[in-house]
């Protein structure tokens, strides 16, 4: 088994038996019958869990999806609380563009100053 699917069925693991979920797909994969003289045919018990995992695999990424959809929910909701309105967070303004623009509307504020009167003497800066 390589390492990506192990650390998947180890999630898978952790979150099942935190929903009180006693089986999972390894354990089910994993699980061994002894042979009775008139016991279930054997390839026909593996089809079946075969089956049986495939949907395990299928709950798993349901629920996973859905406690993930509920966590953003839950932030949305504090968010809400505190008075944070989605989608209205402030752009983030670069300090040297910034202090560029005040430069250049002070430059065209002194202009206008000297445009509309010459003799300094008449307006306090």
């Amino acid at each position: 088994m390589d390492e990506h699917m192990k650390r998947r069925l180890d999630k898978q693991k952790k979150l099942f038996k935190q929903l009180g979920i006693s089986l999972d797909a390894l354990s089910i994969h994993e699980k061994e019958f002894t042979n009775k003289l008139r016991g279930y045919d054997a390839e026909e018990v593996d089809s079946f869990l075969d089956d049986v995992i495939k949907d395990y695999e299928r709950f798993y990424a349901t629920i996973s999806d859905l406690m993930d959809k509920w966590q953003e929910q839950q932030i949305l909701i504090r968010d809400l609380k505190s008075g944070v309105r989605p989608g209205t967070e402030k752009p983030s303004i670069d300090p040297a563009a910034l202090e560029e623009v005040v430069a250049r509307l002070e430059a065209d504020m002194a202009l206008l100053k000297k445009r509309i009167r010459p003799d300094q003497n008449y307006y306090i800066d």
